[in-house]
């Protein structure tokens, strides 16, 4: 399912300390990113954990590099599905 762009909502940091319990709920339940100031200027940033997880792979050589593996395992038909893959390790599991 495609995310939607959410834009991040400027917020003062004596705002947010105050509201914090509120701007995590709405981080988890709304998916809002919220961009928090001091004396006007953007000093942090608070969104979700599952956003902060896409931007660390997205930045990670290791991980990027996996990808590139497994893009060209697939392309030379190394690959299989998972269903197969379960399907074989059931049956390999049962036969014990």
């Amino acid at each position: 399912m495609p995310k939607k762009n959410v834009m991040p909502v400027m917020i003062p940091a004596a705002i947010a300390r105050a509201q914090l319990g509120s701007l995590l709920k709405q981080v988890t339940s709304r998916k809002a990113r919220f961009v928090i100031t001091k004396s006007g200027k953007p000093t942090a940033v608070l969104l979700g954990v599952e956003d902060f997880d896409d931007i660390v792979e997205e930045l990670d050589p290791v991980f990027q590099k996996s990808l590139q593996v497994a893009a060209a395992e697939y392309k030379a038909g190394k690959a299989i599905t998972l269903g197969d893959y379960l399907k074989k390790n059931l049956i390999r599991s049962r036969a014990r």
